[in-house]
């Protein structure tokens, strides 16, 4: 054995085998690890979240069991709120302190908008949100909803995880408010939908865009504020949101004034 060799890498490389299966179990299909280290990284997972999917995989975080191998850490090992070990699972799914319920709550509520099921949200289906496929009666794919769908879901577990962060490195334990939670998920959901309208609006050489603006429209098409007042083709819009019915009103003027849409 190598004088680097440290045993918890070989904790760390079953933990990772063990979370490929949860994935393959999730989604309900037998895809080999080459698809699923490929779907992590499909370009409508934003790069900074692609790595917080891979490094979750990997069980790489510095959570739970990473403390208690550390002298005079093992106190961070547990989750304060929940006073069990701390894993991902626990953080991204069943955490009682503010943060997990809420945003899967409002992410449930925006999708409902566009579909008529909420998909189950697990650990597997949340790092394997890029291998998600939705079909419609005739089993046709459906770009657009499936591309809302790891929009929402890689996006809102990525805050979570910065909310958890937040709560536990900077504010010592204090939790943030129902609203606050609700302001910084809708602002990285609409910032999302900005970057989409860019990209469609954005030509690559001079030809086309560097988006496909079918696929932006038929993405956010069901979720927009006011949509029934908006043009066929709302991407030169100014003011396109998502969220109206979601949040109270008074969040979405807060956010106009910040200068999303």
């Amino acid at each position: 054995m190598p004088l680097w060799h440290h045993p918890g890498e070989d904790r760390n490389k079953r933990q990772t085998v063990a979370n490929l299966e949860k994935i393959r179990k999730a989604i309900g299909r037998n895809v080999s690890d080459a698809d699923i280290w490929k779907a992590v990284s499909v370009k409508d997972i934003l790069p900074r979240t692609a790595q917080f999917l891979w490094r979750s995989i990997h069980n790489a975080h510095r959570i739970g069991k990473y403390w208690t191998h550390i002298p005079k850490c093992g106190d961070r090992a547990t989750c304060q709120e929940c006073e069990v070990l701390e894993d991902l699972d626990n953080i991204l799914t069943s955490c009682k302190s503010p943060g997990q319920g809420i945003i899967w709550e409002a992410a449930k509520s925006l999708w409902l908008e566009k579909e008529d099921i909420w998909p189950t949200v697990s650990l597997g289906t949340i790092v394997g949100c890029g291998l998600a496929e939705f079909r419609d009666d005739k089993s046709r794919t459906k770009p657009g909803t499936q591309r809302l769908y790891r929009i929402l879901i890689s996006e809102s577990a990525y805050q979570i995880w910065l909310i958890r962060n937040n709560r536990v490195i900077s504010r010592d334990g204090a939790p943030a408010s129902k609203e606050e939670i609700i302001n910084k998920w809708k602002f990285a959901v609409n910032q999302r939908l900005q970057v989409d309208k860019s990209l469609a609006n954005r030509p690559i050489w001079g030809k086309h865009p560097a988006l496909a603006q079918k696929l932006v429209l038929e993405t956010w098409s069901g979720t927009l504020d006011n949509e029934n007042s908006l043009p066929a083709n709302w991407l030169r819009e100014p003011r396109v949101l998502v969220g109206s019915r979601v949040f109270p009103q008074t969040q979405t003027r807060r956010r106009l004034r910040h200068g999303i849409g």
